[in-house]
Formats: C-alpha cells, sequence, structure tokens
C-alpha cells in the first residue's frame, strides 16, 4: 500500500478556505504566544486549557489552549500573518487546527489522553500540537492502524481533518480522515505508543529544527564570517559540529553553539589549534558537561586572542 497524499493549503488562500468549509478548533500554544491567555479573555472567546486541575493556573501562560474560530475571527488573521509583528502567530509555530463538530470538553477529554506517550525508553510528555511534530508523526502514521485513534475519539464523533502548518511550503497540510467512524477500532484498547519509526521520525525532526536555530544564531552573531561560507557549507558544517559536540558529551543547546562558533572561526576543528593538545584532552576527558566546557574557556584563554572569540 503507497502512502497517502497530503493536501496543501497555501497559506494566502486558508481564508477562502475556510469560508467554504465554516469554522475551526485551534490547538495554540501560549509557550510560543506571550500573552495568548489575555488575548482569548480580551475577545471574550470560548477556550479550554489542556491541562486541568492546579496546572491551569500554575502553567497558565505556557499551556495549550484549545477554542472553536470562525472564519471571520481576527485569531486566524493573526495564525497566517507571517510579519514581524507581535500579534504575528505563522513564524512562531504556534499550534495546529482541525475540522470537527465535537465540542471543546469531549476533546479536551480526547487530547488529554494524547499528552503521555510510551516509548521503549519510557513515557514522555507529546507536544503534539507544535506544527513540525505534528507534520512529522502524521506523515509517519500515514499508513497505522493506530491512526484512528487521533481522528475518531472514544467519546464518538470523529475530527475530520488537521490542518497542520507547514512552513517549508508556506502552507497547511491537511490529514484526513480515512472516512466515517469505524465499528472496528483496536485501538482503543491499547496504549498510546510511538514505534521506534515514529520516535526516529520526530528525533529527526527535532535535529532539524535545532540546526535551522543555529543557523539563523550563528548568522546573526557572526554575520562577517557567516558571509564567507555557502548556505549549504555553514548547515553541513553545523551539523558535523552538533554531532562532534555529542560524541564528546556536550548536548545542552548553548554549549553546542559555542563548540559549533570555535569550530567556525577555527574553520575546522578548533582543539587542533592548541599546540600541546590540552583541547583535545579535555575534550576526551571524563568530566561533567559543565565542568568539560569550563576547562575548554580556561584553555581557549590561555591560547590568546588569536584562538578565541570573545562574542562566545
Amino acid at each position: 500500500m503507497s502512502r497517502p497524499d497530503s493536501e496543501l493549503i497555501p497559506r494566502n488562500k486558508l481564508a477562502q478556505h475556510l469560508a467554504e468549509s465554516g469554522d475551526v478548533v485551534a490547538i495554540l500554544d501560549a509557550a510560543s504566544l506571550p500573552g495568548l491567555p489575555e488575548r482569548i479573555e480580551s475577545r471574550q472567546i470560548a477556550a479550554l486549557c489542556l491541562f486541568t486541575g492546579d496546572l491551569t493556573e500554575t502553567l497558565r501562560d505556557v499551556a495549550p489552549y484549545l477554542m472553536r474560530l470562525a472564519p471571520e475571527n481576527p485569531l486566524l488573521r493573526d495564525y497566517v500573518n507571517d510579519g514581524d509583528v507581535p500579534w504575528a502567530m505563522w513564524k512562531k509555530r504556534a499550534g495546529i487546527l482541525m475540522r470537527t463538530d465535537l465540542g471543546l470538553s469531549e476533546l479536551q477529554r480526547h487530547f488529554r489522553r494524547m499528552l503521555r506517550v510510551r516509548t521503549e525508553s519510557g513515557t514522555f510528555f507529546f507536544r503534539f500540537w507544535e506544527p513540525a511534530t505534528a507534520h512529522a508523526y502524521f506523515s509517519e502514521i500515514a499508513l497505522s492502524e493506530d491512526r484512528g485513534r487521533w481522528f475518531y475519539p472514544r467519546e464518538g464523533g470523529q475530527i475530520d481533518a488537521y490542518l497542520v502548518p507547514d512552513l517549508k511550503n508556506d502552507g497547511l497540510r491537511i490529514y484526513r480522515a480515512d472516512g466515517p467512524r469505524p465499528d472496528h477500532r483496536p485501538w482503543e484498547n491499547r496504549p498510546f505508543t510511538l514505534h521506534p519509526s515514529e520516535v526516529a521520525a520526530l528525533r529527526a525532526t527535532r535535529i532539524n529544527l535545532n540546526l535551522e536555530q543555529m543557523v539563523r544564531m550563528m548568522t546573526q552573531t557572526f554575520p562577517s564570517k557567516v558571509a564567507t561560507i555557502s548556505p549549504a557549507d555553514l548547515e553541513r558544517g553545523l551539523r558535523r559540529s552538533v554531532a562532534r559536540a555529542a560524541e564528546f558529551g556536550i548536548r545542552q543547546r548553548p554549549n553546542a553553539f559555542r563548540l559549533a562558533a570555535w569550530d567556525l572561526h577555527a574553520d575546522g576543528d578548533f582543539e587542533d589549534v592548541d599546540p600541546v593538545g590540552e583541547l583535545r584532552q579535555i575534550l576526551e576527558a571524563d568530566l561533567l558537561e559543565q565542568d568539560k566546557m569550563q576547562r575548554l574557556l580556561d584553555r581557549i584563554a590561555d591560547l590568546g586572542p588569536a584562538n578565541s572569540d570573545e562574542k562566545t
């Protein structure tokens, strides 16, 4: 069986699409949209937090919210706005949309079952409303029987489609249900689990997102140096530097960025600038990450300004 293709709605055609198909339900992430709870209240939009109990208030400013939006709702205009104004959401990867007649309370119960997911390594919190995560996941489960759990809630009814931002192609991908609610729903008797191929797809997506962010940060921090390198070579070099950092036990993003910056300015492996090899010895030493980074910083300072970069 071949994998079904998803449809793409161009971002600038979303208003027309919604005018023809009616309102949508959104899951918007306050962690990506500072002030979202206040905007919901000021515009008197009915919304439910995916978290319940004390977490509703404790995590109010970083929680995901369910809300039904009519085509003319200003939040939908903000959702596809790719400008640099504070209310524009598109570049902030704010969340996903869906088409369904289910009520918010039913959807809240349905999606709360997906907040924690089992893998071979344990149980994890699953931020499925992040567009890159949703896109990678729905693409990977296109032929999986478990796909049905996302479209046919236990409460009855169905979610007809998910609309997931695809920033690379400047549109929203439509992942549709396979038809009317089936009588046979085996996923209801199984715990929510991520299989190895799904974990791999999500991990690859996260690595690519981190790499994109690192490219932007490197370009902003060292514009004159980056200007001498082609985009492809910059990405290739950063990917290699991050992999090198991981091999040496350096996994925290700020530390990996620092190592990549050193590699960038050394035009290769930064430890090669040390004539007595002490930098490599520190990299290979069995140390806690922060201790290793501090020793690297001290040694680079000892080598002098020619071999260091104060900006990092």
